[in-house]
């Protein structure tokens, strides 16, 4: 879906305040989603940074350029910055944008007001003079060149640092759960020893929390299979177990749950699944990740998952399983097993 701050961010463009990407001209784009009203110039221009698989795969069938991650090195004739709703993750693609862009090269910015556009702007405009702006679609469009006197070092120090959580877990700004631990998650986690045995899947895995927590029962677990649809997340999920040493075979899969089949079978299914699409509350992405643990399960095997108290599962999980019990209601969460 096209947001209006989307549309806003091509405005300077098409009024021809900024020039369209001329042939041989490349553009390095931060956070878009699919548009199938750009002019051709502009996805013959393009290299979208997107970590978000949903958005990915809709900008890859498509056919734009995209990238979860960007090589080392590559450099641009400008950038485009779509802010998203965490402010971390917008820093960060902004010294990403002053880092890849050509000293002189025009680097637009939109966002939705109610996202924090204008304070925004201004921690912009404490770094580089902002040109100008344009307010659209209640959203708000700046832009600016890239200044030709900032040094690598001046650009790392714009980038939020990591938070570390026990002196083990590392996570990052704009990933689910950064800097602490979920209080669901972490209600979950005593019933995993009754019930955690055998190939595991951990359907949005983000930065691996829960897949660590079953290592405490290594001598019953023959495999964690982490599925997550944030790039960051999944990658950050890699570099915790691997310092914590995790001996049990693991595999790190960058996928959307909702939209992509999982084809491993398993005897348990953890997961604390996402709830939110934007501000407003979904309940059927929970209920998609009830569907695909379903599908995946052997006879007998056994789900295990957190969800806020007020979303009605429980609908689903009794129409997909041969039992449901709730093990505990707490702090606002609830905590089911589900066996298949």
């Amino acid at each position: 879906m096209v947001t209006g701050s989307q549309k806003t961010l091509f405005l300077p463009f098409e009024q021809g305040i900024l020039d369209m990407p001329q042939a041989g001209k490349s553009f390095f784009a931060c956070g878009l989603s699919a548009d199938r009203l750009l002019e051709p110039e502009w996805k013959a221009a393009l290299t979208c940074l997107q970590p978000w698989r949903p958005n990915w795969l809709a900008l890859n069938k498509e056919g734009f350029r995209v990238e979860p991650r960007l090589a080392t090195g590559t450099r641009f004739s400008g950038g485009l910055l779509l802010l998203g709703k965490h402010r971390g993750r917008n820093e960060a693609w902004f010294a990403e944008l002053l880092a890849r862009v050509e000293p002189g090269g025009w680097i637009v910015v939109s966002g939705d007001k109610k996202l924090g556009i204008d304070s925004f702007r201004k921690w912009v405009g404490n770094i580089a003079e902002i040109s100008d702006r344009m307010s659209k679609n209640h959203a708000v469009a700046f832009w600016l060149q890239r200044p030709a006197d900032l040094d690598d070092g001046f650009i790392t120090a714009l980038r939020p640092l990591a938070s570390d959580i026990d002196e083990v877990f590392r996570t990052e700004p704009g990933m689910f759960s950064h800097g602490a631990i979920d209080k669901g998650s972490a209600l979950l986690v005593p019933h995993m020893e009754k019930i955690v045995f055998g190939n595991v899947a951990d359907l949005g895995a983000g930065w691996g929390y829960l897949a660590a927590q079953c290592l405490k029962y290594a001598d019953r677990i023959k495999s964690i299979d982490l599925f997550e649809a944030d790039y960051e997340a999944l990658e950050a999920a890699r570099g915790n177990m691997e310092r914590l040493g995790a001996s049990v075979p693991m595999a790190f899969n960058w996928h959307d749950v909702t939209s992509e089949k999982i084809t491993g079978i398993y005897d348990t299914v953890i997961m604390n699944p996402p709830f939110h699409e934007g501000r407003t509350a979904d309940v059927s992405l929970g209920q998609s990740f009830i569907a695909a643990a379903a599908s995946r399960l052997k006879p007998g095997g056994r789900l295990l998952m957190v969800a806020n108290r007020q979303l009605p599962y429980e609908v689903t999980l009794k129409a997909l399983f041969k039992s449901v019990v709730t093990l505990e209601e707490a702090q606002g969460f609830k905590i089911f097993e589900a066996k298949k």
